[in-house]
């Protein structure tokens, strides 16, 4: 192990005091910090060349300074607080400032794009932590096949294939991609091969190669209103025009589709976030306004496997005859987010492109991920969790419904209840939406509002995302039960 210290060249200083000094200026420049164990005086005496007593000096120099401490059979570590003098330390001990007129580090288009636009802000976006927590789009934890999966990742972990240990596949293993292109066919009506399925990481990782092969700056990108806001920041960061275009029940209105957008991203089996299902006619509608205007549609799939009412819905993908949909799904929400595992089909034209653009980004997702979950489906695992889940999070969806009715009556309109993992409520006697959302924390209910879901101006009232996927059905009646008894102020 090296120790890098720059120790001063002037011998006419004791060796001891150098080294006092090179650490003390590391500590007080924060590259040694509190608490932190500093190497032992053997690794550093034969790192630096010097003495062993030389560094045993320096460190008891520092030690009775208060930048030290020595715990027996432990080792020496940086004081947890600086000593009094180190916060009066003289001016000619502490960095230099950068001179006034060195210019800051010019950002491309693209970087500035990123922190002046609503990025920023979604990441500091947080679950919340409250007792009754009524986050959108997170799965039960609970009811992951836990048993299962530790036992398929202990078989891949065995006995690891070599190409499981090295470089894989930019597209994704082959085995998985069979395995979800049998699933889509079969369960969601995709048009598919094994060639055309792409692992990614996560469906925003999906939507962030789509922007960058399908974008210019300032081409124009449809998307609906309200949308999905990860949608919008990432075609606006890699230099896309928004156009926001109204959705009612029947999903987008194709009518008001801008001619001059050269991409569109929709949500068609469950509209984020109204819940509203695109029909069937509209469908075929959208489908011909790419064909006009040569433009590729971004199918976002980010929830359909929850379906509650009414008979299951194919992909917009399934009915496209001239590769304009570029399909995308996500199993955060069918799984667990933090494996961050999505997958992408996309229209042979584009496949050069995108293998090109993940190679660069990160080369292929995790392979061992990959293994297992391509065991996971082929063996029957997944299919049978998510029969499970659609029966657990209908529970819940009719535990909700029942709960704001006996709580809320006609106070609350509730939209979006066919299918997903979340409900759209209005509450029609608030009109504060911030303000209930800090009361109802404080009777500790975690609510969301869906007022930054609008490009434009939202529509009046409050209106607030609500799901229940990761909510027991009793704690859910509680929950609307205590929100109930919030008066608007």
């Amino acid at each position: 192990m090296d120790v890098v210290l720059d120790l001063s060249p002037d011998a006419s200083i004791p060796a001891y005091q150098r080294l006092a000094e090179a650490i003390r200026s590391g500590i007080l420049e924060g590259r040694f910090r509190p608490g932190e164990k500093l190497p032992p005086t053997r690794i550093v005496a034969s790192s630096l060349k010097l003495a062993r007593n030389t560094v045993l000096e320096a460190y008891e120099q520092l030690a009775a300074e208060g930048y030290l401490s020595a715990r027996h059979g432990s080792g020496t570590f940086v004081a947890p607080d600086l000593p009094e003098q180190a916060l009066r330390a003289p001016a000619s001990k502490q960095p230099a400032p950068a001179a006034a007129s060195a210019a800051e580090p010019a950002l491309s288009a693209f970087g500035e794009r990123v922190v002046r636009g609503e990025v920023p802000a979604q990441m500091r976006r947080a679950d919340g932590n409250s007792a009754y927590e009524f986050r959108y789009g997170t799965p039960s934890f609970d009811e992951f096949p836990i048993d299962a999966w530790r036992t398929l990742t202990k078989r891949v972990l065995d006995y690891p294939p070599r190409e499981l240990l090295g470089y894989g596949p930019t597209e994704g293993l082959p085995q998985l991609r069979e395995a979800l292109a049998r699933y889509l066919q079969r369960s969601r009506g995709v048009r598919c091969s094994a060639e055309d399925v792409f692992i990614v990481n996560g469906s925003q990782q999906a939507l962030d190669m789509a922007a960058r092969v399908l974008l210019n700056d300032g081409d124009g990108v449809a998307i609906e209103e309200p949308c999905y806001p990860g949608a919008r920041a990432v075609f606006a960061a890699n230099g896309g025009q928004l156009l926001p275009v109204p959705c009612d029940d029947e999903g987008i209105v194709v009518a008001a589709m801008p001619d001059r957008a050269t991409l569109a991203y929709v949500t068609p089996s469950h509209q984020f976030p109204t819940g509203a299902v695109m029909s069937a006619p509209r469908r075929l509608e959208l489908l011909q306004w790419a064909d006009a205007n040569d433009a590729v549609i971004i199918e976002d799939d980010y929830d359909s496997e929850f379906r509650y009412e009414g008979r299951p819905l194919a992909a917009l993908q399934g009915l496209d005859e001239h590769g304009r949909v570029l399909y995308t799904g996500t199993l955060s929400k069918v799984l667990l987010p933090a494996l961050r595992l999505g997958y992408m089909v996309a229209p042979q034209r584009l496949q050069p492109a995108l293998a090109g653009t993940k190679w660069l980004t990160d080369r292929h997702v995790a392979l061992l991920y990959q293994a297992v979950l391509a065991l996971f489906i082929e063996e029957g695992h997944f299919e049978r969790h998510l029969r499970r889940m659609r029966k657990v999070y209908e529970q819940r969806r009719t535990a909700m419904l029942a709960a704001f009715e006996t709580f809320f009556g006609d106070r609350a309109l509730i939209t979006g209840t066919e299918s997903g993992m979340h409900v759209l409520v209005q509450i029609h006697d608030v009109a504060d939406a911030d303000d209930f959302i800090a009361r109802a924390r404080e009777h500790g209910v975690g609510i969301y509002s869906a007022t930054s879901y609008y490009t434009t101006e939202p529509p009046p009232g409050a209106i607030f995302l609500m799901g229940y996927s990761s909510v027991t059905e009793e704690r859910i009646h509680e929950g609307i039960r205590l929100l109930s008894k919030i008066r608007p102020s």
